[in-house]
């Protein structure tokens, strides 16, 4: 029975983040056409900054809070359970008040010293409540998992998925079509600064929605006839236990989010460099468009194959714990052409029709097409390494060696601060994005190192990976020649649809020759 409690709680969390990022997709790609390149690198440099935030209180708050509030049921001890939420919000709460209160106030310094991007200063400070609410979102959350109740954080993500792109869109929409109705915008003042700072203004207003519906739930019953297994806990005891718990999450998060980073404050100082006097604008438009139209594309397929590496998780570490070495090894070869057989056409693709789809999702900004297009033409093939690098990060954790993809990820952030200074002066956009490439590349060849020497898992990857890249190769090709071939005849997006459902033909039915399709019970098996 607690078997089948566990499966159903991570169906929830799969299936709320699946429909997170839709929402993300469904939130960014009208957003961008609203605000353009500009508005977009405003936008992105505050929402840069929110993404590790974010991230440390959902992996980092969140995981300590709720392995206390576990370990504290399990020893029977349900006082220290609810003191542990009381502590916690009490801690974070004060804590996430002081981030808040200082990111407000140093908005201004941060955006013109760190990022080189004065104007954004109004959307991070729309964005200083956010850091708040997600503190108390992650201690909610956190409450409840450790109860072994997933609704709740399932929920909650849904409903601020909703809300960033109800709110954020309203609120942009607003600023964009009524400028004359804000007082406070400053005669010749861009629009899109506010306006970006409202659709940020959408994305604190979400994380509000998210407390709102975490609250609505009744709080979890903390009765248990039994004495405690162990002396119960002082509440210094009880806060040391979470930050244990807390240090080593939230640092391996910040890395993770350190490319992000790297991004907005290298990136855009090196585009900005220039004698010219509008170099600072024409820096924010190209890192708009890169970040609002090129990385938005780019996103979408990890996010989709991202769903497999979670998925493998819990069979990859009952087979390890169990030293089963040939299930190991035949769960870890399946996710991995699963994520393969989805990812390389992909990455092919969105090489061989990076302006098409650029077009398709965005008409109407033709300016910002013709900047972004080149560097996601170079980011197609980053695609690949990133979504393939996903699951054998879920497979090294589910081994117990975490700590050897924190290390992988700070050497990919050294790789990409260095392509940066290297390349970005020289190739511009295209440079920041063979940065990204060649990151990739780093963490997955590291990882999956780490991977094989850690295990002792070897993997059979190069003939059937070698077919798979056959196939998409003819699928990419296929693709761009029937959209070249009607273009003339029908209209953009039916003629992009048609080619890219005549590359998938292709690719199947190359697929099924070259015998690399995978298996019809992968996905039971990895689940």
């Amino acid at each position: 029975m607690k078997k089948q409690s566990v499966l159903r709680g991570s169906v929830w969390l799969i299936g709320s983040a699946l429909a997170a990022k839709i929402l993300g997709a469904v939130f960014r790609i009208p957003l961008t056409a609203m605000l353009g390149g500009s508005g977009m690198g405003y936008f992105s440099c505050a929402y840069g900054l929110f993404l590790p935030v974010f991230a440390l209180s959902v992996t980092g708050i969140n995981t300590a809070v709720s392995a206390v509030t576990a370990r504290s049921l399990a020893q029977h001890d349900t006082a220290a359970a609810a003191r542990t939420k009381k502590l916690s919000l009490r801690m974070f709460g004060i804590g996430g008040a002081v981030a808040a209160a200082g990111l407000f106030l140093l908005a201004g310094p941060l955006c013109g010293g760190l990022l080189h991007n004065p104007q954004a200063a109004p959307a991070v400070r729309m964005l200083a409540p956010a850091v708040w609410f997600c503190c108390m979102n992650a201690v909610l959350r956190g409450e409840y998992e450790g109860h072994q109740n997933m609704t709740p954080t399932a929920v909650s993500q849904v409903a601020e998925g909703i809300g960033r792109a109800v709110f954020g869109l309203l609120l942009c929409g607003a600023v964009m079509r009524f400028p004359d109705r804000f007082p406070f915008l400053p005669a010749g003042e861009d629009p899109t600064v506010i306006a970006a700072a409202a659709a940020i203004l959408g994305v604190t207003l979400s994380t509000a929605t998210g407390t709102l519906t975490l609250l609505l739930f009744h709080a979890p019953q903390n009765h248990d006839p039994l004495p405690p297994v162990f002396q119960p806990q002082s509440d210094r005891q009880l806060r040391l236990s979470v930050l244990r718990v807390l240090l080593p999450v939230a640092a391996a998060s910040l890395v993770t989010n350190l490319t992000t980073l790297i991004d907005l404050s290298a990136g855009l100082r090196l585009l900005a460099a220039g004698e010219s006097a509008n170099a600072q604008a024409d820096a924010n438009f190209r890192f708009g468009a890169y970040s609002g139209l090129a990385v938005t594309v780019f996103n979408l397929v990890p996010a989709v194959t991202n769903m497999l590496g979670k998925g493998v998780f819990p069979a990859f570490a009952a087979s390890y714990a169990q030293h089963r070495t040939d299930e190991t090894a035949h769960h870890a070869q399946t996710v991995m052409l699963r994520t393969a057989f989805l990812a390389i056409p992909a990455g092919c693709g969105i090489t061989v029709l990076a302006e098409p789809i650029l077009t398709f999702l965005f008409a109407g900004k033709p300016h910002e097409i013709a900047a972004a297009a080149p560097p996601l033409s170079i980011l197609g093939s980053a695609v690949i390494f990133a979504a393939m690098s996903f699951p054998v990060f879920s497979m090294l954790q589910a081994s117990g060696h975490a700590g050897d993809t924190v290390t992988v990820m700070l050497t990919g952030a050294a790789v990409k601060l260095g392509c940066n200074l290297l390349l970005i002066p020289r190739l511009s956009l295209n440079g920041l994005a063979l940065s990204t490439l060649l990151c990739y590349m780093a963490i997955l060849l590291l990882a999956y190192r780490r991977f094989r020497r850690k295990t002792g898992t070897a993997l059979h990857l190069l003939r059937p990976l070698t077919g798979i890249a056959f196939s998409a190769v003819l699928c990419s090709v296929t693709a761009r020649a029937v959209y070249d071939g009607m273009r003339g005849s029908v209209a953009q997006r039916p003629a992009l649809l048609i080619g890219i459902a005549a590359g998938g033909m292709v690719y199947l039915i190359w697929s099924g020759l070259l015998r690399t399709l995978p298996p019809r019970d992968a996905a039971a098996e990895c689940t």
